[in-house]
């Protein structure tokens, strides 16, 4: 068998090209590598790059023996054969003949995916290269290569500037504008700027590319989470070895957005009402949104990554932060004593931990987002399915593989502080979360009187002339609560009284007149539609005069119900309970409710004033989900916790499966003076936090799958 060290290596590709890079953190000189094939750029130190450049030494041992002799580098023939395997790994290297043949196709077999696989992965990320552009962008770059310049720059800041000047002497109109985006039509143009601004911005990255020499072969649409964003193959400025240059790419296209919005704040304020007005307040406004908090971020593959990573002269910052926070977690709980993935200043090493578990964090949290923006708005089904993959492939799939590298590594554990604490840690999670511990369930409640009755102003609107109660009064039965008058009402009993006296002359009179006999049955009719119409008037001004409609206490008068004041039809004026006997409504999740028998005990905490409490016990558990909400004090959109939307008018829908239960006082309870808003501790069946999350999932699955 043939040496390995004295094997035949394979050579180079051709085209492969090894130019200057940046000095290193160190200070040492880099270099890059380009692979004209793919695009791809390698960055190579001081040992990778006097290897490569022995290359056509053929052997190991031949490299190896050049490179210490021929250099102050010692290296061995681990290196050489590490950056070997490299080479051949990346198809960097040139092969020939059947057994080459084999070996790629081998590769091939390799690394064909599987279609769920290859479903996940571009289901998170996936590039559709649509144009060509450098030779359009080389023909028409001497026509733009003047926003380079300072001139340029010192216009657009004094152009802003005086745009914020114009802004803040129209301040409400400014903001008015924003309420015009509400409609279909609002919609569409944001759209239509949002895709303008973005190919300015990609055209920014693209033309300050050329500025520095660099070749743009592709531009076209990434979608990321099936969200579109277009991108631009800027990779040519690895070749820079200038920072200044690269991060100049990099915020080129935030550059380019902000003069736009710099323009447009400028011009808004020179444009009359209509949609050209109000596309400037889109590019002044969304430009803010769209570009700093997002493709600033550098949490994702966005051009904030990239600029911070040429800043920080750290290519593949993702990758590279991602092991050394692995590296650290290792080391913190097990202790294995492994030396860290590259040799980093202590100060830099913090920050690519810190900013590794950032990144995990921010990005499970924006998946999941995207998911719950899916499941409440478009397809449920779907968001669903999404929320399974994100959490599967960017929270189960990590722990797992870490999970499972610890297993392997077993043997290597030794019984020391740091794994005594690690297990001990370890079984508390585990006992969190699978023993039953948790019985007591919280909902949100309302305590209050079970009789109440609400007093309304009737289907006129009319004028408050007294009132002979106050809040809290105690009242009898039929006692008069608030005086109102019509004189609208009045005007139209007064006009039917007189219609009425002059019909019944008419027909008093119909035996002297021939044609009031002629006529006597049409004002016979007119007569009885007159008397009806008084009747229901007159009722309706009877009404006026309100009364309590059971014996108790007046509660909740309207705020700035005076005499004087005008109210509107069908308005609440004040309520009326029944202070003797009280009751406690409840709205549980579907995951809690087999938990809860009638006859367990619960207590209720008042949200005004935690002083208030109410020992309770269930009395009814609803055996249907509440599909809309009677009372709105719990409702979202005023105040309270449960989310709702409102689809009709005084509609509330729960957004959540939620069901209603009833509790009794047990024992002496707080007399409510008005409803209270508040949550109940029930004591109920121990569940894990497990099964309580299982019972959830479940729950989900099953409402949605249902016809």
């Amino acid at each position: 068998m043939a040496n390995p060290s004295t094997a035949r290596l394979l050579p180079l590709r051709e085209e492969i090209a090894i130019c200057p890079g940046p000095t290193a953190l160190d200070g040492s000189p880099t270099w890059t590598l380009h692979d004209p094939a793919c695009n791809r750029f390698y960055r190579l130190g001081w040992p990778e790059f006097e290897m490569l450049s022995r290359w056509q030494a053929g052997s190991i041992d031949a490299i190896t023996a050049q490179v210490n002799a021929e250099t102050t580098l010692a290296v061995d023939a681990e290196e050489v054969s590490d950056l070997a395997q490299f080479l051949v790994g990346s198809n960097l290297v040139r092969s020939a003949g059947p057994q080459a043949t084999a070996a790629l196709v081998r590769k091939a077999e390799q690394m064909r995916e599987s279609i769920g696989h290859w479903l996940l992965h571009n289901y998170l990320f996936v590039r559709i290269p649509l144009l060509r552009p450098d030779r359009f962008l080389s023909a028409t770059y001497p026509y733009v290569h003047w926003v380079h310049s300072r001139a340029f720059a010192l216009a657009i800041v004094m152009i802003g500037v005086f745009g914020l000047y114009l802004v803040a002497r129209q301040w409400d109109a400014f903001i008015g504008t924003f309420v015009d985006l509400f409609s279909v039509t609002g919609a569409i143009y944001f759209a239509i700027t949002l895709g303008g601004l973005k190919v300015v911005h990609e055209l920014g990255h693209a033309y300050t590319a050329k500025r520095y020499g660099c070749r743009v072969p592709t531009m076209g649409v990434a979608l990321l989470v099936m969200v579109p964003v277009l991108y631009s193959d800027v990779n040519e400025s690895w070749m820079l070895t200038s920072r200044r240059r690269r991060l100049a790419i990099g915020l080129a296209g935030v550059t380019a957005e902000l003069c736009c919005a710099a323009i447009a704040l400028c011009v808004w304020g020179f444009l009359p009402p209509g949609p050209a007005r109000s596309a400037a307040f889109l590019v002044a406004t969304s430009t803010w949104v769209t570009t700093v908090l997002i493709n600033l971020s550098p949490f994702m593959r966005y051009d904030g990554y990239y600029v911070l990573s040429d800043w920080l002269e750290t290519p593949n910052l993702h990758t590279r932060a991602f092991a050394l926070a692995r590296w650290w977690l290792r080391e913190t709980l097990l202790g294995l004593g492994d030396p860290p993935p590259e040799a980093l200043p202590a100060g830099r090493q913090t920050f690519l931990v810190v900013f590794a578990f950032i990144t995990w964090i921010y990005r499970f949290s924006l998946f999941i987002g995207i998911a719950v923006i899916v499941y409440h708005f478009a397809v449920k089904a779907l968001g669903i399915v999404m929320m399974a993959v994100e959490i599967g492939y960017f929270l189960i799939r990590p722990v797992a593989s870490e999970g499972l590298t610890w297993w392997r590594r077993r043997h290597e554990l030794r019984w020391s502080p740091k794994t005594l604490l690690t297990a001990a840690i370890a079984a508390g999670l585990v006992g969190l979360l699978l023993v039953p511990w948790r019985s007591t369930i919280e909902a949100p409640a309302l305590l209050r009187s079970v009789q109440r009755i609400d007093v309304f102003v009737s289907d006129v609107g009319a004028r408050v002339a007294t009132i002979a109660v106050q809040d809290g009064d105690e009242v009898a039965k039929g006692a008069p609560l608030v005086r109102l008058v019509s004189p609208d009402l009045d005007y139209r009993i007064g006009r039917l009284k007189s219609e009425i006296e002059v019909l019944e002359w008419q027909m008093a009179a119909k035996g002297l007149d021939a044609d009031l006999l002629a006529r006597s049955q049409v004002t016979e009719s007119e007569y009885a539609a007159a008397l009806s119409e008084y009747r229901s008037l007159s009722d309706e001004k009877a009404r006026l005069d309100t009364t309590a409609p059971i014996a108790g206490k007046v509660v909740d008068l309207v705020e700035g119900l005076a005499p004087g004041v005008w109210m509107p039809a069908k308005s609440r004026l004040l309520s009326v309970i029944d202070p003797k006997q009280v009751m406690v409504e409840a709205y549980v999740d579907e995951a809690d409710l087999g938990r809860i028998r009638a006859g367990d005990r619960a207590t209720f905490y008042a949200e005004a004033d935690n002083r208030i409490e109410a020992q309770l016990r269930v009395v009814e558990v609803a055996g249907g989900s509440a599909h809309t909400l009677s009372d709105p004090y719990l409702a979202s959109v005023f105040g309270g916790p449960i989310a709702v939307r409102s689809p009709k008018q005084n509609e509330l829908i729960p957004d959540r499966t939620i069901y209603r239960v009833v509790l009794a006082p047990d024992g002496d309870a707080v007399t409510p003076s008005r409803v209270l808003r508040g949550r109940v501790a029930l004591s109920g069946e121990a569940v894990s936090i497990a099964a309580r999350l299982w019972r959830t999932l479940l729950a989900v699955v099953i409402r949605e799958a249902s016809p």
